[in-house]
């Protein structure tokens, strides 16, 4: 059975950032520290597992955007950036990713491999196609 919170949302989910597709992660940096100050803007990360470099842009106390930037044309993003899609996906914190992810399944959501990522000291990941086809990634807390 579905576990659901007080308001009828899926247990467990925390907002965390939106992921946007950059040609260029240094020139986005350079936008984005004008707009929320340099002290807002993370390391870069190397995502091995998912060929990108990402950073991230701290927008609210525990809300971020996430800037990625494909390392060639092999990455699956380099295919979003050529198609001028830059709005990749929405990402959420969850404390029992397995759990999440079964729940998400009973809603048609369909799950693709999960990975560690270097963004978030290795912890677990995994993103997941919407039945309206929208992109999710759970971060495991």
């Amino acid at each position: 059975m579905l576990q659901f919170g007080e308001n009828k949302r899926l247990a467990g989910l925390e907002f965390h950032h939106v992921g946007l597709v950059v040609e260029s992660i240094e020139t986005s940096i350079s936008h984005y520290s004008a707009l929320f100050g340099t002290e807002n803007i993370s390391n870069v990360y190397k995502i091995d597992s998912q060929k990108v470099n990402v950073c991230f842009v701290k927008v609210g106390p525990t809300s971020f955007i996430e800037l990625v930037e494909p390392l060639g044309e092999d990455s699956q993003v380099y295919k979003l950036l050529k198609k001028r899609v830059s709005y990749y996906h929405v990402a959420y914190k969850v404390d029992q990713i397995i759990d999440a992810v079964k729940q998400l399944e009973l809603l048609d959501y369909k799950a693709m491999d999960y990975f560690s990522s270097e963004a978030f000291d290795g912890k677990r990941c995994i993103f997941l196609f919407s039945p309206e086809a929208h992109l999710i990634e759970l971060i495991e807390r």
